[in-house]
């Protein structure tokens, strides 16, 4: 027996949940939810957090989300606090991850009618969100129940298939809110339960043929692969097609593919052949799979040497056409395709394509060490310094803007599982999505690396009592946004310092101690150095810890600039293709 709300709409939905899997719960303090906050906390087979603070409470939830591969709801009281899950609905949208937002009402009668907290909260995310509806609170008959019933089924299962992502379940309340009764908790068996089959399509003979044949008449073919949880059956099946000479398989650090053969930097590789030789590496086969591509060079340098044909692989967002070529959406899983194209049947080492990429990745990875053994203190030098630091066997989080770029100009960590906001690329809620995963992952530590902008901006993160002590963050404060020292356009500008770089001179110090977090700060790579084993000590119920990393933003943009010029190979090999 345990107390619930009296309202058995609510009843309804937390019985739903179990069935379909949920096991955290994320809320925002408030008070119109109070019924749905009495039923999910008194019931011990959830386990529930509290963040104060919304737009943080919404990315947490998408982090447990994306590292538990369960459906997470985040609950919020009515009016502007709604309003607030908004940037974690559009990353999770993009993404495809289950963020379930459930928002306490006012009674619809009240909307528009000038009461405190009522705003009109029906289709708030009608722009990004896969599934909503507004629920009964009490259903007062057995239509109102089934009604119920079928919505949370049909929009959980809606969240939860492969193209899904964040659904949203309005609640109107009526007073009184806190009233309960005692109940009997149920079973949590799927018994009820309305389930949609996950089906893989299959090709038909005739379109396994005509695939074929484009593979076979394409000697040049380029396999990329954007962000997607680590996949090791995936990456053994690229390392197989790796091996045909006519093929390149180009990935990023937030592909979480990692091998030899694979070509991992983009941007240190291409920016040889952008102004030197560029059709040698064009395609006729563009393979592509996965969800965002951080590289703006790889899509700008696709769009205008366009391939004969361009294949987009799984089920999510089938028609994106990033590169402007799209001739076939084929809605099967990367692994499955793979299989396929893996087959007898499909002739193998008809150019040596895959074989010039890899020689110029090979190249230009040469210069990159060598730049690297005299580069001065900077941002460069310090990710040099942080990478190596991470542990094995462990999580890194970045945020985006400059530290998801630099991150990139570096080989992949062997045993790291790489995640990254790059379903919107916004800084909101990087460091509360990192923490999100932290919570609900194992015992192995999980590092972020953010700039200060970041980090400022959703310094509310540690606003709360749930951060685990195996939480560590590279906080880089290079006084100001350093994407904007190495993009074209903002420092050709009067403004550029005060709107664009928005230069700074804050530290982090005083957050950490106001939220009771272990605080560092290093002004050099040896001081960075000899605080890393501490830094990185773990110690029973220790508070997570932050080392502050003071650089000069100016210079960094200049050596990193600096630094893509050196690496470029200036005579590039050309081979018999």
């Amino acid at each position: 027996m345990g107390k619930v709300s009296e309202k058995n709409g609510v009843q309804q939905l937390v019985d739903s949940f179990l069935k379909h899997g949920v096991k955290y719960v994320v809320f925002s303090p408030g008070s119109r939810n109070a019924p749905l906050v009495v039923s999910f906390a008194n019931d011990e087979r959830f386990k529930c957090y509290v963040i104060p603070d919304e737009r943080s409470a919404a990315f947490y939830a998408l982090g447990m989300a994306e590292q538990s591969s369960t459906p997470v709801p985040v609950i919020c009281t009515s009016g502007s606090a709604l309003l607030n899950y908004y940037p974690a609905v559009s990353e999770a949208f993009y993404r495809n991850i289950p963020l379930i937002v459930i928002s306490a009402d006012r009674p619809s009668e009240w909307t528009d009618q000038g009461d405190g907290q009522t705003i009109r909260q029906e289709n708030v995310f009608q722009n990004h969100i896969c599934a909503s509806t507004t629920l009964f609170e009490s259903p007062i008959s057995e239509d109102q129940s089934w009604f119920n019933k079928r919505s949370i089924d049909e929009v959980m299962n809606t969240a939860k298939y492969p193209n899904g992502g964040p659904v949203h379940f309005n609640f109107p309340f009526t007073e009184p809110l806190y009233k309960t009764i005692e109940k009997e908790s149920p079973s949590a068996s799927s018994k009820g339960l309305t389930e949609l089959m996950n089906l893989n399509p299959q090709l038909s003979t005739s379109q396994k043929e005509e695939l074929r044949e484009i593979w076979n008449n394409s000697p040049r073919k380029l396999i990329l692969c954007g962000q997607m949880p680590n996949n090791s059956y995936l990456n053994e099946q690229l390392k197989n097609l790796a091996n045909d000479k006519s093929v390149a398989v180009v990935v990023e650090n937030t592909s979480n593919l990692q091998d030899r053969s694979f070509i991992h930097c983009i941007d240190r590789t291409i920016t040889s052949f952008l102004e030197n030789n560029p059709e040698l590496y064009q395609p006729d086969l563009l393979i592509t799979m996965g969800g965002a591509v951080i590289s703006k060079k790889i899509k700008k340098y696709l769009r205008i040497f366009k391939p004969k044909h361009n294949w987009k692989i799984g089920q999510e967002f089938p028609f994106i056409d990033t590169y402007q070529s799209l001739t076939k959406s084929i809605p099967i899983q990367p692994n499955s395709f793979l299989d396929f194209l893996l087959e007898d049947g499909f002739t193998r080492d008809i150019s040596r394509y895959g074989e010039q990429w890899k020689q110029l990745d090979y190249l230009t990875q040469g210069n990159h060490m060598m730049y690297l053994e005299s580069v001065p203190y900077s941002d460069l030098s310090v990710f040099s310094l942080i990478l190596d630091a991470v542990p094995d066997q462990s999580d890194l989080h970045l945020s985006n803007s400059s530290v998801i770029r630099y991150a990139q100009l570096f080989d992949p960590i062997k045993s790291i599982n790489y995640y990254c906001n790059r379903g919107t690329s916004g800084i909101d809620g990087s460091t509360s999505t990192a923490i999100g995963n932290a919570i609900v992952g194992d015992n192995k530590l999980h590092t972020f690396i953010t700039g200060d902008i970041s980090f400022f901006y959703d310094s509310n993160a540690f606003w709360n009592n749930h951060i685990p002590s195996n939480f560590r963050v590279f906080l880089i404060n290079n006084g100001g946004g350093g994407i904007f020292n190495i993009i074209p356009g903002p420092q050709s500008t009067p403004q550029g310092d005060e709107f664009f770089v928005a230069k700074h001179s804050f530290s982090a110090k005083s957050i950490c101690e106001a939220f009771n977090v272990n605080y560092y700060a290093a002004n050099s790579m040896q001081e960075i150095d000899g605080q890393l084993d501490k830094f990185y000590e773990i110690q029973s119920n220790d508070r997570p810890a932050v080392i502050e990393i003071f650089t000069d933003g100016d210079k960094s943009g200049k050596i990193l600039l600096d630094y893509l010029e050196k690496t470029k190979v200036k005579d590039i090999p050309v081979l018999e293709i």
